[in-house]
């Protein structure tokens, strides 16, 4: 009987912490993210738990292979993951290098190349033998047999968890902003008195004026503004560059937070498109301050709120269908 990665187990849990984003908790988000405040908290208990579904499996996975390979079990679970085509079999493979995917493809290296893995972990092992202290790992699941890691191997399975949680949180940073940008946008505007279908659109394809795919549009008395979302610190400011591209001139970016020497404000004054910055801030009345004198003459926008309790007032009258995210 072939080695079983218990694949359907993990996606069942992973599909449990995805659900985390119903419409009360991104309202929730929403509301930190128009009151100024740092929305990142509120985002990580999903990661935090998504990165123990995977941390609790790639533990499981270690410890029946150790048990049913013996000291050979890393390059022959690296050749179960090679067999089998599905994304966690994909990504356990090139953890178990001890790479990220992003430094997998970077290296240009293989995904789950027996070579690589050896090279690497033969070095590991020698640098092991003279210089660390003996300390080992030892594993227990319930119904298995504890098994007592060498150093080498324990050491290399801490490798493989960071590479792990490195490849989890960089890809749910990715996916969660992506999601609730678009939630963000669709709220912004619809508090402000704006009718999606009527009076904006979500999600632009690019097309011939813009390269990328923007988070919305708006129609203005001399045309369209168009919107996007940056859910970015200040460590990743070219992406926030990115957003100005996207938009074009008379767009309009919302920005996480800038840093002191960030280029951006300068840049969008340049490109023509107007910064409204979320931490901090009051975002939603710098939108409507931006956005009523551009509007129709028979299309007023609600002026917001600005403290707390009347906004979160605000959102609450707002549908659910308004902070629904597809997973």
């Amino acid at each position: 009987m072939p080695f079983d990665l218990d694949i359907d187990n993990l996606e069942k849990k992973l599909a449990a912490v995805s659900n985390l984003y119903s419409p009360s908790e991104v309202r929730k988000i929403v509301l930190t993210i128009l009151v100024g405040q740092n929305y990142r908290t509120s985002i990580e208990t999903a990661t935090s738990l998504e990165i123990s579904c995977f941390m609790s499996w790639v533990l499981s996975v270690c410890h029946r292979a150790r048990l049913e390979f013996g000291d050979d079990w890393l390059p022959k679970l690296q050749a179960v993951c090679a067999a089998n085509a599905r994304v966690g079999a994909d990504w356990l493979g090139v953890w178990l290098m001890g790479l990220t995917l992003k430094t997998q493809q970077n290296l240009g290296v293989k995904a789950r190349c027996a070579d690589y893995l050896r090279q690497v972990k033969v070095a590991n092992d020698e640098l092991i033998r003279q210089y660390a202290n003996p300390t080992s790992i030892e594993l227990y699941t319930s119904g298995l047999t504890p098994v007592k890691l060498s150093t080498g191997d324990s050491i290399w399975l801490l490798q493989i968890a960071g590479a792990a949680v490195l490849t989890v949180r960089g890809s749910k940073k990715s996916a969660v902003g992506k999601l609730m940008e678009k939630a963000i946008a669709r709220a912004c505007l619809t508090a402000l008195g704006l009718i999606e279908g009527e009076d904006f659109s979500i999600n632009l394809a690019a097309d011939k004026e813009v390269e990328r795919e923007t988070d919305a549009e708006i129609k203005t008395r001399r045309g369209t503004v168009r919107v996007d979302v940056a859910l970015i610190g200040t460590g990743n400011q070219e992406v926030s560059e990115d957003k100005l591209s996207r938009v074009g001139r008379n767009g309009i970016v919302l920005v996480d937070k800038l840093g002191a020497r960030s280029k951006v404000p300068r840049n969008a004054e340049k490109a023509g498109v107007h910064l409204t910055v979320i931490q901090g801030h009051k975002p939603l009345s710098d939108l409507y301050n931006h956005l009523e004198p551009l509007m129709p003459e028979d299309k007023k926008l609600h002026e917001p709120p600005t403290e707390y309790r009347d906004l979160q007032a605000l959102l609450d009258a707002l549908p659910d269908s308004i902070f629904l995210v597809a997973q």
